[in-house]
């Protein structure tokens, strides 16, 4: 039926009429088994009532002062979904009806939207009260409830009378405009089934909570039947009125139960009225919580088992009065611990007794002998020495200079490495040199130390015995035999040094010179076959490529295009090291031409990344590019500082065989900083000045492993330079290098002025 069908007034049978039907309905109603039941029990007799109409129960709940749908009938799935979980307007018609305990009836045709319930448009709301309780809201006036619901075309139905010391329970709304003297009949039916609605949801709160209630001593009751210590609670008369599982084992007995478990059971029982009655004699000498001893015995093993029993009162608001709790706690192995740790310290003490009087013949023994003695334990901590041995090992004045400090820590770290090394080692006894500080005369003392192990019976050092003899004289004998023989001999090193001087110096000019000539003709060498068999194929290659890339040997695809763009640009940049290289003479001489232009670095880095792609793939090697961001853009010449970067990067890729390569540019108070990492055989530092020179390798050997020309290094030096920069390097062998190049944000004038350089119009 949908809801807009009832915007009529209908008139349903006479309801007061059937007298019995009601009094049925009541006594069924009460007869519920629950609330959702009475609920739609209820709906279906006031539907039908009515004339079979739809209708809804709406229950009002006290804590938050709104109406909870509960029930419908007669409406579809998707209509009963459109009521609101809660109202809580206390202006809305239906929460009047159910604040005034007075009927309302809601036209729809008067006002569209204001006053609308769900899917209903008109109705007929008919309250149910339930028994008043504390807190409940006060009932509405008619008159004020009337003012409220007039704006939205509702209006009140007034009753005869309404029941005294009652509290709003909730609403039945029925999906139709009935006549006033129906709703006055059922508003009869629902003030009556109210109350008895009420008394069923508040059965069923009560019983949710004797439910949970019950939980809670179940739970409560495995709780403490899982305590390994006996509970117990007794009353006045010490009878015991409740125990834990554990409390039952000690102190009752099974119909099957041996007769020795009986009797065990009763001794226990006795001994421990025995001590509740001694405690209740005492009076407050038992104070709660305090600890008392109790012997029982083991009903299964019949050994004798010591407890420990905290008692405390419970109090009349948690038991009967008088009762007491005791807890008994099972403390047999801690005593029997206890004393077995009184022996072993009562034997401790006659040891210590014993070793105390052999030390004391020990210390008779050192103070008699003039050399140092010292005794350490396993460890090398010194744990006896006699006086002599005290001058080094110890101060003497309680406010000591430092260097008298100092002084005896180093002596003490002198001996006791020694003494750990003698202690690794397998010989029994050992004799070695060192030499001590006297603190008194800040002087050295060379002394020989003799140690010797002391073992115990399964052959492991316990201590070590040393003796330290003085070897300052034997010393300054040997010093002076020493002194002696260097004299003889330095004076034989002058005689043969003055004759052969003059013949090193001539030597020393015959080999500078052939260095010369033959570093001027390995130069000569070089630039003349570099420059006419390197430049021929090179150029083939670019022009080749130029001619593949314009088409003229056919159509390229992308795929093609590219390694072809990267072969020409490789061979380009070949082609420009190589005048590089032919130019350094005009770098030497500060004739090189330089094109400023500005720079960004990710830009320059990139393309000389492009160009080392072949060669990272064929090492296997991992690169990486970290370029920091706010890194400014720099007046500088492109394809030098690209040669810079492809040097450093050709370089570290040549001796790096496993790990990677890195680039990282930062800013820097200068400019930018460029570091060039690499993991590969490092440099050692002899050879750390060595590498800028020109036609210089650290391997000058001609079977060495790692190739070159030897000017990588040195042109890239040069150029730095000229670009206004520096060039550092730091590098750790079998770890890796890290060349570190700093460049300003403008490249000096003084190239410019120079007539070297030109600036690159936009």
């Amino acid at each position: 039926m949908s809801s807009r069908a009832h915007d009529v007034v209908v008139t349903p049978p006479d309801v007061a009429g059937d007298d019995r039907r009601v009094a049925r309905l009541l006594s069924a109603l009460a007869e519920a088994p629950d609330y959702a039941s009475a609920a739609s029990f209820l709906l279906n007799e006031v539907s039908t009532l009515a004339g079979g109409v739809t209708a809804a129960l709406l229950r009002f709940m006290p804590a938050h002062e709104s109406l909870v749908f509960v029930d419908q009938v007669g409406m579809r799935g998707d209509e009963a979904r459109q009521f609101p979980e809660a109202l809580e307007d206390r202006s809305h018609p239906v929460m009047v009806s159910a604040l005034a305990l007075t009927p309302v009836v809601r036209n729809s045709s008067r006002v569209a939207r204001v006053g609308r319930f769900g899917p209903i448009h008109a109705w007929t709301a008919l309250p149910m009260p339930q028994p008043h309780y504390r807190g409940a809201p006060a009932l509405m006036p008619d008159a004020h409830a009337a003012s409220i619901i007039e704006q939205a075309g509702a209006r009140l139905v007034p009753l005869k009378d309404r029941a005294f010391n009652t509290a709003p329970g909730g609403v039945v709304l029925v999906g139709a405009i009935l006549d006033d003297v129906v709703v006055r009949d059922l508003a009869d039916i629902t003030m009556m089934a109210g109350s008895i609605l009420a008394r069923i949801a508040s059965l069923e709160w009560w019983k949710d909570q004797g439910d949970r209630l019950n939980r809670e001593r179940d739970r409560l009751t495995l709780m403490v039947d899982s305590l390994p210590d006996a509970v117990v609670i007794t009353n006045a008369a010490n009878d015991i009125i409740a125990q834990n599982r554990r409390a039952e084992h000690l102190l009752a007995f099974g119909e099957d139960d041996s007769s020795g478990r009986r009797r065990a059971v009763e001794t226990n029982n006795l001994f421990f009225t025995s001590f509740l009655s001694r405690a209740a004699m005492v009076g407050s000498g038992m104070r709660s919580g305090e600890a008392r001893e109790l012997n029982l015995v083991d009903p299964d093993e019949g050994s004798d088992l010591l407890f420990e029993v905290l008692a405390h009162p419970l109090g009349e608001r948690v038991g009967p009065e008088d009762a007491v709790l005791s807890v008994l706690r099972d403390v047999t192995d801690l005593r029997r611990a206890s004393h077995e740790l009184e022996r072993q310290v009562q034997r401790v003490r006659q040891a210590e007794v014993k070793a105390a009087g052999e030390r004391d013949r020990l210390n008779l023994i050192l103070e008699n002998v003039a050399d140092p003695i010292l005794v350490t334990d396993n460890a090398s901590k010194i744990i006896l020495m006699n006086e002599q041995a005290e001058r080094l090992f110890e101060l003497t004045e309680q406010a000591a200079p430092r260097r008298h400090e100092q002084a005896v820590r180093g002596n003490d770290t002198h001996f006791t490495t020694f003494i750990s090394d003698f202690l690794l080692s397998n010989d029994r006894s050992t004799q070695a040199r060192m030499t001590l500080t006297d603190h008194r005369t800040n002087s050295m003392l060379p002394v020989e130390v003799v140690a010797g192990k002391i073992m115990n019976e399964r052959g492991e050092p316990i201590a070590v015995v040393s003796a330290l003899h003085d070897l300052r004289q034997q010393v300054e004998n040997e010093r002076l035999y020493e002194e002696l023989k260097r004299l003889n001999l330095d004076l034989e090193d002058r005689i043969r040094a003055a004759t052969a001087h003059l013949e090193d110096q001539n030597a020393q000019l015959l080999w500078q010179a052939h260095e010369v000539e033959k570093a001027n003709r390995l130069k000569s060498e070089f630039l003349a076959s570099m420059s006419h068999e390197l430049r021929t194929p090179i150029n083939a290659i670019v022009g080749y490529a130029a001619l593949l890339l314009e088409g003229m040997f056919g159509k390229l695809s992308d795929r093609q295009r590219d390694p072809l763009d990267r072969t020409r640009a490789a061979a380009d940049h070949l082609r420009a090291l190589i005048d590089d290289i032919l130019d350094l003479a005009k770098i030497e001489a500060g004739k090189m031409q330089f094109v400023l232009e500005e720079l960004a670095l990710s830009e320059v880095v990139k393309e000389a990344s492009q160009q080392m792609e072949q060669m990272i793939r064929r090492k296997s090697l991992s690169y990486t590019v970290d370029i920091a961001k706010g890194v400014p853009t720099i007046l500088s010449d492109r394809v030098k500082l690209k040669q810079i970067l492809l040097n450093l990067l050709s370089n570290a890729m040549k001796f790096t065989t496993r790990g990677g390569v890195s680039v990282v540019v930062r800013q820097h108070a200068m400019g930018v900083r460029i570091d060039v990492n690499d993991t590969g055989i490092g440099i050692r530092p002899e050879h750390l000045s060595v590498i800028w020179e020109d036609f210089r390798q650290v391997d000058q050997s001609r079977t060495r492993e790692f190739g070159g020309t030897g000017l990588g290094l040195s042109i890239t030096r040069k150029l730095v330079e000229r670009l206004g920069g520096t060039i550092s390097v730091e590098s750790i062998v079998g770890v890796g290098t890290t060349f570190t190049v700093m460049l300003p944000i403008e490249a000096p004038a003084q190239i410019i002025a120079d007539g070297d350089a030109t600036t690159a119009q936009a």
